[in-house]
């Protein structure tokens, strides 16, 4: 068994552990972050000594899944390029925080204890981290349109765009389910992004700056398409004709990505050929698990109802 396969099982294998859905409500039910903690501590023992803060969930959390995929970066060093470019999806977070500082969107003085940021230091911060070119292509967006949210999905992009281009020497097997993973990527970014920007009203030609035109399965034509409809109604019903599954919200269309990135690992377990899909498929789903738990832990904190938890920040 090669080093690639073995971790593309040992994902597989812990695709099981990851909370169901029924699982998810249930932490939505907690009296608070003491008790969604002690929850949470069988399945993420690196929260046992965490106290009941925002903060220091979210940090913990976040430092677990870089060190998972640190683990599988050791263990697979023939993807191991790929995997450290998934690990920025972790950085952008920061990243995009201290633009928004720099750029004056959020205040220098942070919450819970969290030092100041002077606009200055933000802008060293971001280039130490190598994240220049994105921020400086989204200073711009933000500039021209004046959406702060604008500058979440051109860090975003600019990750799957870097994915898309890195040149690997693997064999035609593994490079499929790398390029299977991507394809994901691209249609959930390319529908997130339509599906959210006209929602909120984003003006049109924001998104189609936005909007990744190859790598994905959905044609620039029925995304061009997509753009000229007055309403989201408009929309889900154009993507609906063209074949794709009906959604009546971006979360909904989470939800139908992730059963896609399952599918996709499932075909890889069985059949054993696509061995980099499975495990950017398990990190992938394993991200997506913690910012469900981030949204409910903020959600506990403002004693919002377990029912509209589930509602709003889980389906």
């Amino acid at each position: 068994m090669t080093d690639l396969t073995y971790a593309a099982v040992k994902a597989s294998v812990r695709k099981g552990g990851l909370f169901t859905n029924q699982q998810l409500i249930d932490l939505a039910s907690s009296r608070d972050l003491k008790d969604l903690l002690n929850r949470l501590k069988e399945k993420y023992p690196c929260l046992v000594n965490v106290p009941p803060s925002l903060v220091a969930l979210e940090g913990a959390l976040i430092k677990s899944y870089a060190d998972e995929i640190d683990e599988f970066a050791r263990a697979a060093q023939d993807i191991s390029p790929i995997l450290m470019m998934a690990r920025r999806e972790v950085q952008e977070w920061e990243a995009v925080d201290l633009l928004k500082v720099q750029l004056g969107i959020i205040p220098q003085e942070t919450t819970e204890g969290q030092k100041r940021v002077s606009k200055e230091e933000a802008l060293g911060r971001l280039s130490a981290g190598g994240f220049i070119r994105e921020a400086n292509e989204a200073t711009r967006v933000y500039e021209k349109y004046k959406v702060p949210a604008l500058i979440d999905s051109v860090f975003a992009r600019a990750r799957i765009l870097r994915m898309m281009d890195e040149k690997l020497e693997m064999d035609d097997d593994v490079l499929e389910g790398l390029k299977e993973y991507l394809r994901l990527k691209v249609d959930f970014f390319n529908l997130d992004t339509l599906l959210r920007g006209i929602r909120n009203n984003i003006d049109h030609k924001a998104l189609e700056e936005l909007l990744i035109y190859r790598g994905g399965s959905l044609s620039s034509q029925l995304l061009k398409e997509a753009l000229k409809q007055p309403d989201l109604d408009k929309v889900l019903s154009l993507l609906e004709s063209a074949g794709l599954p009906k959604v009546d919200s971006p979360r909904a269309l989470e939800r139908v990505y992730e059963g896609r990135v399952s599918k996709m690992m499932s075909k890889t377990y069985y059949s054993g050929y696509v061995d980099t899909g499975a495990i950017l498929g398990y990190l992938e789903l394993r991200f997506r698990e913690i910012k469900d738990i981030i949204r409910i832990a903020n959600a506990v904190s403002r004693n919002i109802d377990p029912k509209r938890i589930a509602q709003d920040f889980i389906f």
